[in-house]
């Protein structure tokens, strides 16, 4: 057996979860500092282009969610299938994900002919708009690369190879850091620059991905003959892909409403909300990291028919998730006034964000339970239930209470509206898991006797 798949079947949990976890969780946070460097190089050019960016940042979340959606459903179907000892099935839907992934890669590129009346509805403003399009449509390019990474990303993870994951983002976010100055300043390309050296570091970690399948070093051999438009490949893809997917739309969608919402406020409250939304949004990549290790193991202890370590491994990843969303939370608030300090010297822009910060950070340890707990309802086969919590922080709780809470108190709802959402999605998954205990037990055990 693989040694990565070996420490899957039989290492302590704690190693495990450690092994699969930690290098996501590097890659992830990586991947978010960047984009705050980002935003820290652009503030520089002015409240305008801050807004530009803040604007446009949801479609970073958005299309490479396309990735996510191919790359964590094919890489937690791959998983149960290897746990099960089918190896060749796992093969043909790794053909057949990447090949979806890059087809839908292709699609994106039908943006940038609409790229101005999109960023209109998501919120610019006529003084951000101009910024907000140079910047935009270089990133829609990129996403013809940067969709297949996002998605290589999640299945090189499948055969328990997170460390390449790690390096390739890793990779890409120094190559970005390193080239944003030069782009944006030393050629004089300005916002522009921003954009296209993302597309550079993100073109730089596709290609370290794509050679260790076409080099052969992988374990599943990636092979577009084996590509199949298969219902029994499509269907459970979909099921653990699109309630993930929606995550990132949800966030989207968030983020977007929120910008609207605070725009008849002012550039500078724009400014500032993107900054704290970009802070909080790197901190829970690195949640989400640790959230995909434990996607993997328990994928494939549920192949395996290991429903003990299933229950072990899920008791480990509450604690853990939500002792690394304290942590967090309490840098974040500390901080506060540093952190958006170092994105904009506008006094207005800094007491905005501040508030921002401090408001998303309050209840952000209650994400470590929610996201592991909607993982281990989608990888346990609860797909409507863990569909309906992945929409429900950033869409069925926060959408009606942003609506609700900028008509009752302004600039301030509008920067709480996001804990309150954290507390009433904890409430309900808490009732939720205490309600179905008995039978998600049953269900395992079911699973563990057709396995066998």
């Amino acid at each position: 057996m693989n040694r990565r798949l070996e420490i899957m079947e039989s290492a302590p949990i704690s190693k495990a979860l450690a092994y699969l976890g930690l290098p996501t969780i590097i890659g992830l946070s990586v991947t978010g500092f960047y984009q705050l460097a980002v935003s820290f190089f652009v503030a520089k050019m002015g409240t305008q282009a801050m807004g530009a960016i803040s604007i446009v940042y949801p479609l970073i979340l958005i299309m490479p969610g396309i990735g996510l959606l191919f790359g964590n459903g094919g890489a937690a179907y791959m998983a149960e299938l290897l746990g099960a000892g089918e190896k060749e099935k796992a093969e043909t839907v790794l053909a057949s994900t990447a090949f979806y992934c890059v087809l839908f890669s292709v699609m994106t590129q039908l943006l940038l002919p609409v790229m101005p009346a999109l960023l209109v509805s998501m919120g610019a403003s006529p003084g951000v708009l101009p910024l907000a399009v140079e910047y935009g449509q270089i990133l829609v390019i990129s996403f013809l690369f940067h969709i297949p990474s996002v998605c290589m990303n999640n299945l090189v993870r499948a055969e328990g190879n997170a460390s390449l994951s790690m390096i390739s983002q890793m990779t890409g976010a120094v190559l970005n850091v390193a080239l944003t100055p030069i782009f944006l300043f030393g050629f004089g390309w300005g916002i522009r620059g921003a954009a296209a050296s993302a597309a550079v570091a993100q073109f730089t970690a596709f290609c370290i991905l794509a050679q260790y399948y076409l080099r052969g070093k992988s374990y599943l051999k990636l092979d577009f003959r084996k590509v199949r438009f298969q219902w029994w490949i499509v269907e459970p893809v979909l099921k653990i892909g699109v309630p993930l997917l929606c995550i990132s739309l949800f966030q989207s969608i968030s983020m977007t409403a929120a910008n609207i919402a605070a725009a008849p406020y002012g550039d500078a409250v724009v400014a500032g909300l993107g900054i704290a939304n970009r802070v909080i949004g790197m901190t829970t990549l690195a949640v989400t990291g640790f959230s995909r290790g434990y996607q993997t193991f328990i994928s494939y202890c549920y192949g395996a028919g290991r429903p003990e370590r299933i229950r072990q491994a899920t008791k480990t990843a509450y604690l853990w998730g939500m002792l690394g969303g304290f942590a967090i939370a309490a840098v974040q608030i500390g901080f506060s006034g540093g952190i958006v300090s170092a994105f904009s010297g506008d006094a207005e822009v800094i007491a905005v964000g501040v508030q921002a910060l401090i408001a998303g950070s309050l209840l952000f340890f209650t994400y470590g339970f929610q996201s592991m707990a909607t993982v281990y309802l989608l990888c346990i086969r609860y797909s409507k239930s863990g569909f309906l919590f992945s929409i429900f922080r950033q869409g069925l709780a926060f959408l009606p209470l942003l609506f609700l809470f900028d008509r009752l108190f302004g600039v301030t709802g509008i920067l709480y509206t996001q804990a309150v959402a954290d507390l009433a999605t904890t409430a309900l998954l808490l009732l939720f898991l205490g309600v179905t205990k008995r039978s998600r037990k049953a269900a395992l055990a079911q699973a563990a006797k057709l396995a066998a």
